[in-house]
Order: structure tokens, then C-alpha cells, then sequence
């Protein structure tokens, strides 16, 4: 038996948790901030891995992401799982040597990255059908336990990699800037397309017939641009990053630029927990 923890209980938590429970050798708990079954000192002592899936989400300013709830939980549940062999899961999206940063804090602390893949609107049938799995660590040890636990899950031949955490959480955020980019990239194809008085989705459905480039996000919509909750936020939390490290990413910042032009509904301002004001923030 694994005792599973859950620490948020959103679309991500709740994906994960559900998806967990479907093996009948893993016994789920969960904790969210609404009342639930579990008080969070439950799932702490009664879980031998906790999924850390709480928000990080971007800055009215478009700085950055706001970390403090991951702090916060964190800082909380690190110190109770010390010198055990309780791992804590990091599996909400953090910028890049944020997970790193807490083993270094807490170093008694097994700690492991593990990027979410996941659609809003379809968040439990992607956690059961992924493409890969990732899985950041700084100890075979955790490693090898949290590849065990997704074999388990998917099977043998699941595609379930290791790695070091800071490359985990670059995964994620160089598949959603790709994406992001490409989604622009389409909306300035449509217009070309529209001014030479030939049909983009006859060009778009030809061009995906190339593997290398495939159909994904090539759909271009009357609202233009992208929006929702992750693509704007992990454009964001990359150029803040970035900026902060002094690396120029004028092709990611022309990209959210241009994004922040056509897209006249900007429909993640109204998403909870997708956007803080950082006036309200340290």
C-alpha cells in the first residue's frame, strides 16, 4: 500500500489524486483550504509521498509568477517530513531552480519535481494518458521510487524519464512557450492567408501532414491569440525568470507581446487563481 498525499485540490490535485486512486494499492488523502475529510496534518503523517498542487499564479504587472503558496505550503511541511523518508512532490508549475532553492533550504527534506502536463478541460484523462512523465530529482533513491509508483500506474512501458529538478521544471515551461509561439505563429499565417483570399485551414491541415510540425495549435479562433489559465501565466513566470537572470528571450517577449495586442478578451484575468496583484505581495 502507498499512502498518497494530496496538497490542493484542484484541477491538478484532483486529476493526480483521482488518477492515483485507481489502483486499488494506493489509499489517497487530500487537503485543500475549503473543509474537506483530511486536515493537513493528516495527509502529512498518513502520506509516505505528498503532491504539492497549489496555485503560482502571474502578477497583475506581468513581472512574474507569485511563489508565495508554494512557499508558505512548503515551508509548512518541509520541516515535519525531515530526516524521514517521506517525499514531497513538487508538482505545481514553479520557475526554474525554485525546487533546487528548497532542498537547499531544507536540506534533511527529500524533495522531487514533477511538471504537469495537463488541459483544463480535460485534466483526469491526460494524467492517465500522458505522453511522458517527468521526474526531477537530486536522489536515485526518490527517483526510483516515484518512477515505481508511475510504472505502477501506466504500465512498463510507460514513458517516465529522470532528471535533475531544474531541468523538470525548464520542461515545462519550454513546451508551453513552443506552443504558446506556435499558436502566434498561426494567427499571423491566418491573416496572410486571409489577404491572399486562399483558405487557412486548407493550408494548415496540409502543413500538418509534416510530423515534424503535427496539427496541434495551429486552430486559429474569433478570439485570437491564446488566453485561459497556463500559457499566459508560463509566458510570464519564463520572461521574469529570464529577466532576472539577465537573459534576453526576444522572440518569447515579441511572442506575449503581440499575444497581449490581438487578444482583446483577456479571459485569465478572470480566472481564479491564475493572476495576484503583486501590489499585495512583498
Amino acid at each position: 500500500m502507498v499512502n498518497i498525499g494530496i496538497v490542493g485540490w484542484g484541477v491538478v490535485g484532483q486529476a493526480v489524486g483521482n488518477g492515483f486512486a485507481t489502483k486499488k494499492t494506493n489509499k489517497i488523502r487530500w487537503y485543500s483550504r475549503t473543509p474537506g475529510p483530511f486536515t493537513k496534518e493528516e495527509v502529512i503523517a498518513k502520506s509516505d509521498i505528498l503532491f504539492l498542487c497549489v496555485p503560482t499564479p502571474m502578477f497583475s504587472d506581468n513581472s512574474g509568477i507569485d511563489l508565495s503558496i508554494v512557499e508558505e505550503t512548503v515551508d509548512f511541511i518541509a520541516p515535519k517530513i525531515a530526516n524521514t523518508e517521506k517525499i514531497l512532490v513538487i508538482k505545481s508549475t514553479v520557475v526554474p531552480g525554485t525546487t533546487a532553492s528548497f532542498k537547499k533550504k531544507y536540506p534533511h527534506t527529500k524533495f522531487a519535481m514533477n511538471p504537469e502536463f495537463l488541459t483544463e478541460a480535460n485534466a483526469p484523462w491526460d494524467f492517465m494518458h500522458p505522453d511522458r512523465t517527468v521526474v526531477g530529482t537530486l536522489s536515485q533513491p526518490v527517483g526510483e521510487k516515484l518512477v515505481s509508483l508511475y510504472r505502477d500506474l501506466y504500465g512498463p512501458k510507460a514513458k517516465v524519464f529522470i532528471t535533475d529538478t531544474t531541468t523538470a521544471e525548464m520542461v515545462k515551461y519550454m513546451s508551453n512557450a513552443f506552443l504558446a509561439t506556435k499558436v502566434m505563429f498561426a494567427n499571423e499565417m491566418f491573416d496572410l492567408c486571409n489577404t491572399l483570399g486562399i483558405k487557412y485551414e486548407e493550408v494548415a491541415d496540409l502543413v500538418a501532414a509534416d510530423p515534424r510540425i503535427g496539427p496541434s495549435h495551429l486552430q486559429v479562433t474569433t478570439l485570437r491569440g491564446f488566453g485561459g489559465k497556463c500559457f499566459p501565466k508560463d509566458t510570464v513566470a519564463i520572461l521574469g525568470s529570464a529577466r532576472k537572470m539577465k537573459v534576453d528571450m526576444p522572440v518569447i517577449k515579441a511572442m506575449w507581446e503581440e499575444n497581449l495586442k490581438v487578444r482583446k478578451v483577456r479571459d485569465w484575468e478572470e480566472i481564479r487563481g491564475a493572476v495576484n496583484d503583486k501590489k499585495k505581495k512583498k
